[in-house]
C-alpha cells in the first residue's frame, strides 16, 4: 500500500479517454475523485481485469482541500456514495458505448481515518499503466477551484498544454463541461461558465488560458481556447528546479560543501550533487531533515541505490518520504 502524501503534493493521472467521458460531477465530488487517483501506486503494474482497492487518508483529504476534520469523515463517506451511483461513459471501438461505474466497493473501519475504495476493473487501465493519451496534474494546481466548472474546463485544457491550443465546437463543448441543452445565448454561457472558469484558472493554476473564437460570417461557430505555463504560480524550489532541469551549468555551487556532503556521506555523482546544492540553496536545514529521512531508512535495509534515492527524494521535495 503507498504511504500517505503530504497534502496537495499527490500527483493525478487519468487517461484522456475518462477525461472526455466525465462531468456533470460537483466539486467536491471532482476533489475527492483527483485526491482518491493521486492515492494509486503508480509503481506496480495493473493485472488485466482485476479492480483495483486504495485506501485513502481522510485527513490528508481534509488537509488538501481545507475541509474541517470535524466533518471529514462524514462528507468522505458521502462523496464516495456519490461516486459508486455515478455511470460514467466511455467510447471504446467504432460505434461501441461501455458505461462504467467508478467505484463498486466501500470498506470503513470506524474510528481509523481511512477509507478503502475499489475501482472497477475496466477503469483501471485508464488510470495506471499510461504511456501515452493521458492527462496529469497536481493536487496542488486545482485544490483552490471553487466552482465544479472550473475543474471542467481546467481538465479539458489541460490535456492540450504541450499543443497550446484546443478548439471544440460550441455544443460539443457545453456537452462536455456538464451544460448541454442551457445557455442557448453564447454571450449566456461565456458569463455563466466560460469566463468565470477562466479567471480561477488563470488565478490559481498551473496554467494560463486565453479564449478566442473562429466566427462564419457574423456568427461564432468554434471556441478557441490558448494554453501555455503560468510559472508565476510555481514556488520558489519550483522555478529554481525548472532552471536546474533546463540549465544544469547555472554558474558555481555557492554552498559547495553541502555538495561534498552529498558525494562523500551519500553517494550522490557530482553533476547530480552540484544540481541539488544550487536547487537547495538556502534550504539546506530542509533537505538535512529529508537526508536524516533516507539515511534511516536506508540503515533499515529499505534502500538499495542511496545515491538515486537522495537524487529523487531532494528533487521531488520530498515528496516520498512524507515531508512537505
Amino acid at each position: 500500500m503507498k504511504d500517505a502524501q503530504p497534502a496537495r503534493n499527490g500527483l493525478v493521472i487519468k487517461s484522456n479517454a475518462l477525461v472526455n467521458a466525465m462531468f456533470e460531477m460537483g466539486l467536491q465530488a471532482n476533489r475527492f475523485l483527483a485526491f482518491a487517483i493521486s492515492c494509486l501506486d503508480r509503481s506496480v503494474e495493473p493485472m488485466k481485469g482485476q479492480p483495483l482497492e486504495i485506501e485513502i487518508d481522510v485527513p490528508g483529504f481534509a488537509e488538501s482541500f481545507e475541509i474541517s476534520s470535524k466533518n471529514a469523515y462524514r462528507e468522505v463517506e458521502n462523496l464516495a456514495d456519490q461516486l459508486q451511483r455515478k455511470i460514467i461513459q466511455i467510447e471504446g471501438m467504432p460505434g461501441e458505448r461501455i458505461k462504467i461505474g467508478i467505484i463498486n466497493k466501500q470498506k470503513y473501519h470506524d474510528g481509523e481515518g481511512r477509507v478503502w475504495l475499489r475501482f472497477d476493473e475496466d477503469l483501471v487501465p485508464h488510470l495506471l499503466g499510461l504511456r501515452e493519451k493521458f492527462t496529469k496534474y497536481m493536487i496542488k494546481d486545482v485544490y483552490q477551484f471553487q466552482r465544479a466548472g472550473t475543474w471542467r474546463v481546467y481538465e479539458l485544457l489541460k490535456q492540450y498544454k504541450d499543443i497550446g491550443k484546443r478548439e471544440f465546437e460550441i455544443e460539443e463543448f457545453k456537452m462536455k463541461v456538464g451544460s448541454g441543452g442551457l445557455y442557448q445565448n453564447l454571450g449566456d454561457f461565456k458569463k455563466r461558465i466560460i469566463t468565470p472558469a477562466i479567471k480561477e484558472i488563470n488565478e490559481v493554476s498551473d496554467i494560463l488560458v486565453a479564449l478566442d473564437q473562429t466566427k462564419r460570417g457574423r456568427r461564432v461557430v468554434k471556441l478557441v481556447f490558448h494554453i501555455k505555463d503560468n510559472l508565476d504560480t510555481k514556488s520558489r524550489i519550483e522555478k529554481i528546479r525548472h532552471a536546474v532541469d533546463n540549465n544544469p551549468n547555472l554558474g558555481p555551487v555557492k554552498n559547495p560543501e553541502f555538495a561534498k556532503r552529498l558525494r562523500e556521506d551519500f553517494r550522490v555523482s557530482p553533476k547530480r550533487a552540484d544540481q541539488l546544492a544550487k536547487l537547495w540553496q538556502g534550504e539546506e536545514a530542509k533537505a538535512e531533515k529529508i537526508l536524516a529521512r533516507i539515511a534511516a531508512k536506508h540503515k533499515r535495509g529499505g534502500i538499495q541505490s542511496l545515491g538515486g534515492a537522495v537524487f529523487k527524494a531532494l528533487r521531488d521535495e520530498g515528496v516520498q518520504f512524507g515531508l512537505e
